[in-house]
């Protein structure tokens, strides 16, 4: 929380500099030059014993904003699709299985030029997301984000990430089966898988299409009880 306060506080004693002569590529260019080697501050768990170090999308933003708002450049995500779905399956080194929701997000990330927001820049970006609960999308869509923002001013880290493997999957099994809209819906209404699994009294892998749609149904029902005039 401190260091979110410390970054909203350099954001706002950011001046903005006077670019009106500068095009969007001309301001991303200016961005990318002055930007540095990002930090790898962020410890992510892979096993019991396993750790790596990562980019945070904090630092990414500590690095990218004030520079954004300096220039006069805004970035979002203008469109987000979830393309791949389901669960993985990993052994680890004693022989015991472990099963996590997978995830895979799309998200188009634009940068528009606060002084003419007819010009703007979309950048692809895709991020995976795991996890035992129901933060997996959360997860794709932070690391998508992070990453667009990254490759877009070409940030560096110091080191090649196709020299690392992630541990974790290895071996890993990916099962493919649950459809994605219905995914993205109740991601929309705020169903919590791991609660409809217990609601359910089965595992979240064991989780079906049509649980999906019975529990969109009864929100929506819900919903329109709450609010018949929405």
């Amino acid at each position: 929380m401190a260091n979110e306060e410390k970054l909203n506080d350099k954001i706002k004693d950011t001046p903005v500099r006077a670019t009106k002569k500068l095009n969007l590529f001309e301001k991303m260019l200016a961005i990318s030059s002055r930007l540095e080697i990002v930090p790898k501050n962020l410890e992510v768990s892979i096993s019991a014993t396993g750790k790596y170090k990562a980019v945070g999308e904090l630092d990414v933003l500590r690095a990218v904003k004030p520079l954004e708002i300096e220039y006069g450049v805004f970035s979002y995500p203008v469109e987000r699709e979830i393309v791949e779905s389901g669960t993985i399956e990993s052994v680890d080194s004693r022989g015991n299985s472990k099963k996590q929701l997978f995830e895979r997000v799309k998200v188009v990330y634009r940068f528009v030029n606060v002084e003419n927001t007819n010009e703007y820049i979309d950048i692809t970006s895709y991020g995976d997301g795991i996890d035992t609960g129901d933060k997996s999308v959360g997860k794709a869509m932070t690391y998508a984000d992070k990453y667009a923002l990254m490759k877009a001013y070409k940030m560096m880290t110091g080191d090649d990430p196709d020299q690392e493997a992630s541990g974790e999957l290895k071996g890993a099994k990916i099962k493919k089966d649950l459809d994605p809209k219905l995914l993205a819906r109740c991601a929309e209404l705020g169903i919590e898988l791991n609660k409809v699994a217990i609601w359910l009294k089965v595992n979240v892998d064991d989780l079906t299409n049509e649980n999906l749609k019975m529990c969109i149904a009864r929100k929506e029902k819900t919903l329109t009880k709450e609010n018949p005039n929405g």
